[in-house]
């Protein structure tokens, strides 16, 4: 599933995603293409919600996985990180190594 599509699948069902949270957008510049790029900030409940929406393809399923492993593993990592404050959504996984 492109990012495109994933976009689209969030503003489609944009308030059943607010049933659990605030859900912001921000723009940011696309690593090596030079253009600004839309990314939801979505919340653990959002992103487990909209992959109930998503079709079970091969592709979607290998998505799935990944999403699902990444929340695990920085939630582990994040439990044993200072961070500050003042950064926001975004600026987390930065601060998590890979």
């Amino acid at each position: 599933m492109s990012h495109k599509s994933v976009i689209q699948l969030i503003r489609q069902n944009v308030e059943d995603l607010r049933d659990f949270g605030n859900l912001p957008f921000e723009m940011r510049n696309s690593v090596g293409a030079g253009r600004h790029t839309k990314y939801a900030l979505l919340t653990e409940p959002q992103a487990t919600l909209l992959l109930t929406f998503m079709r079970n393809s091969p592709k979607v399923k290998y998505f799935k996985v990944l999403l699902v492993k990444e929340f695990y593993r920085m939630r582990e990592q994040l439990k044993n990180t200072q961070v500050p404050a003042q950064l926001s959504r975004m600026e987390i996984p930065l601060l998590v190594s890979h």
